[in-house]
């Protein structure tokens, strides 16, 4: 990561930073010179955990829970710290089933992945820098490529009121759908971030970290199922084609905060204010996730389920 530039203090919110690739990205950005990593955390005694291991803040924050998202910002502004430079919406969860549903009644793996996610943006970006970055984290699960994603399911895409209701259905199909609407909402929201936050210069990238098998691929196998998982992830990394190690997922995900060629403007890229990172290296999100249509109703059925007034749509 090639942070040459601005070592003005500087604040980096990190979703999903007590585990995995956020942990080893929270890591990376704590070393960077003048940089306040924050780690919103569920689980307040984990999150203080890691937050001592680093030397930074945690702050409460759940994301299956809209009445936690939305007590957020207030959080961060007592906490006094630098300006806010980056929120990188890195965290997801999966179930086994769809039946599991979050503190507002929507299906839990949409609600928290997307819904939850969705909001916080909303709400973090009057406070994020003018030149500031926003990093949505999506999956290659978001394409319909079994063999690059290790027999992994493609997406089972619907409108957002259908995908928020729990009900019968496969946990990694809700998984891969909930990673679809995150690449179709860096995809939108770089449409209208010019409309959200006139005359700044926030870029908005999306990112396919890659195959992590390390990382919990796994979660729907038995028991035994994930012992076997766990001996051969060092080989399925090596052999699978869209493979990677949390050390480069993360490395990745961290540049996309504090290095320079990454923003806005710098490089042209495959999204409406950024760039869409495969692997940590250009590449494009699918044409579903890019569908104009499919965005714009995204966005909307989502503002409405949160409870958000309508945005400008993009000019």
């Amino acid at each position: 990561m090639n942070d040459s530039g601005s070592v003005s203090p500087r604040s980096v919110v990190i979703t999903g930073a007590t585990s995995g690739i956020g942990l080893a990205t929270a890591r990376l950005l704590a070393a960077a010179p003048g940089v306040t990593v924050v780690v919103p955390a569920r689980d307040a005694a984990r999150g203080k955990r890691v937050a001592d291991e680093i030397g930074r803040v945690a702050l409460p924050l759940d994301l299956a829970d809209l009445a936690s998202v939305r007590a957020f910002p207030a959080a961060l502004d007592a906490a006094r710290l630098p300006p806010l430079h980056a929120l990188l919406a890195n965290a997801g969860i999966q179930y086994t089933d769809r039946k599991h549903t979050t503190s507002d009644g929507f299906e839990a793996t949409f609600g928290t992945n997307h819904l939850g996610h969705f909001l916080l943006i909303r709400l973090l970006l009057d406070r994020l820098a003018d030149d500031g970055r926003i990093a949505i984290v999506s999956s290659g699960t978001h394409k319909r490529q079994r063999l690059r994603n290790g027999g992994y399911p493609p997406p089972s895409w619907a409108d957002a009121r259908t995908l928020a209701t729990p009900g019968e259905g496969s946990g990694q199909v809700a998984y891969a759908t909930s990673k679809l609407a995150n690449a179709i909402t860096a995809v939108e929201l770089g449409r209208r971030i010019d409309d959200l936050r006139p005359g700044t210069r926030i870029a908005v990238h999306g990112v396919d970290p890659g195959l992590v098998p390390a990382t919990g691929l796994a979660r729907d196998y038995s028991p035994t199922g994930q012992r076997i998982y766990r001996a051969l992830a060092p080989a399925i990394a090596a052999l699978m084609p869209g493979a990677t190690t949390p050390e480069r997922a993360a490395a990745n995900l961290a540049a996309t905060a504090l290095d320079p060629s990454y923003a806005r403007g710098a490089t042209n890229g495959a999204l409406p204010a950024g760039r869409w990172w495969e692997i940590a290296k250009d590449g494009a999100p699918s044409a579903e996730a890019q569908d104009p249509q499919t965005g714009a109703d995204l966005w909307r059925d989502s503002e409405a389920l949160v409870g958000l007034a309508p945005a400008p749509r993009p000019s």
